[in-house]
């Protein structure tokens, strides 16, 4: 685990309360890929308040700790309603795996021009 992450998962693990994680806390489904884990696992921890969603305002602190997670919220916020849901990150993570097999595949160029996978953050 590098250090970023590190540090990231303590700032956001220090935000919980026993409540929280039990209320509002997103699962992945069964038999999910590696990266629907990670991104349960991401969006679960920056869930400060446990209530399901991603506010803006909620996680504007890991913003200012890496920048890329700023535009991977607005990728996921397909409405644009500032708030990220369950069902939007569960579709951002099949859009990212379609991708990824696509590449595999070759049928896809390999450059990619977006923001970063979730599964490297």
């Amino acid at each position: 685990m590098t250090r970023f992450r590190f540090a990231l998962l303590l700032c956001a693990c220090a935000g919980f309360s026993a409540g929280a994680l039990a209320e509002g806390r997103v699962t992945a489904t069964v038999g999910a890929g590696k990266g629907e884990q990670q991104a349960v696992q991401w969006f679960n921890m920056l869930d400060r308040n446990g209530d399901g969603q991603l506010k803006r305002s909620e996680v504007q602190w890991a913003f200012r700790l890496d920048r890329r997670l700023e535009k991977q919220f607005d990728e996921a916020d397909a409405n644009h309603d500032g708030i990220v849901t369950e069902a939007e990150i569960r579709a951002l993570a099949a859009k990212r795996k379609a991708e990824r097999e696509a590449r595999r595949a070759g049928k896809a160029p390999a450059a990619n021009t977006g923001p970063a996978p979730m599964s490297r953050m």
